[in-house]
C-alpha cells in the first residue's frame, strides 16, 4: 500500500509539473483590445502626435500609482506621504517616456495576443507577437509580454511590460533601488531619486 501511494503521489507531482499553465479569456481580450488602440497608434508617422496618443494610452490602462510603488521595492514602506505626492506624478513622467521610446520599435508593426499564463487568480502574462512577421525577420520570434492584474471589483490594468527577457517595471526598481542605496537609503536616498527623476523629465 505505501509502494502504490508513494507512487501515486510522484505521478500526480509530475502531472503537476508538466501540466500546462491555465490561460485566461478575460486577461487576453483585455491585452487585445490595448493592442487595439496600440496598434492604431503605431502606424502614426507623426512623432509628437504619436508619443501624446502612447500617453493616452498609457493613463488609461496602466496602473501608474501600483507601479510607482512597485518600483521602489522595500523603500516602498519608507517614503513619506509628502514623497509619495512628488514621487508618483514624477514616476508617471518617466515611465511614459519609456513606454514611448519602447513603442518607437514598433512602428508600422501589428501586435496580436497569443497565448496567457495564468499566475494567480488576479495576476496574468499576456504574451503577443508581430503580425505577419517572416523567419529572419527582426521581429519573428520576437514575444512582447504584458503582465495584468485583476482588482477584486474585476477592473484589469496593466503593471509591467517585457521583451527579450526585460522587464520596465523591474529594470527600473532594480535602477531605483541603486539609486537609493547609493545616497543613504531611506528618506535621504528617496530624495535622492526624486532629485534624479527631476533631471530625467525635465522638472
Amino acid at each position: 500500500m505505501k509502494t502504490l501511494l508513494r507512487a501515486a503521489l510522484v505521478s500526480a507531482s509530475a502531472a503537476a509539473i508538466i501540466a500546462p499553465a491555465r490561460a485566461d479569456q478575460a486577461a487576453e481580450a483585455f491585452v487585445t483590445g490595448v493592442l487595439t488602440e496600440a496598434n492604431a497608434i503605431f502606424e502614426n508617422s507623426d512623432a509628437a502626435s504619436r508619443d501624446a496618443s502612447v500617453e493616452t494610452l498609457v493613463d488609461k490602462y496602466v496602473d501608474m500609482e501600483r507601479v510607482a510603488r512597485f518600483a521602489l521595492g522595500q523603500y516602498a514602506r519608507q517614503a513619506t506621504p509628502e514623497q509619495m505626492a512628488v514621487y508618483t506624478p514624477l514616476f508617471r513622467r518617466y515611465a511614459t517616456s519609456v513606454y514611448q521610446s519602447t513603442l518607437e520599435n514598433y512602428s508600422g508593426q501589428k501586435l496580436q495576443v497569443t497565448d496567457s499564463i495564468d499566475r494567480t487568480e488576479r495576476d496574468f502574462i499576456v504574451n503577443s507577437k508581430v503580425v505577419g512577421a517572416k523567419p529572419g525577420d527582426q521581429y519573428a520570434d520576437l514575444v512582447v509580454s504584458w503582465r495584468v492584474y485583476r482588482k477584486p471589483d474585476g477592473a484589469q490594468a496593466i503593471v509591467d511590460a517585457g521583451a527579450e527577457g526585460v522587464w520596465l517595471a523591474i529594470e527600473q526598481q532594480s535602477q531605483f533601488k541603486s539609486v537609493i542605496a547609493n545616497n543613504g537609503g531611506g528618506a535621504k536616498g528617496i530624495d535622492a531619486l526624486i532629485a534624479d527623476l527631476k533631471t530625467k523629465v525635465g522638472g
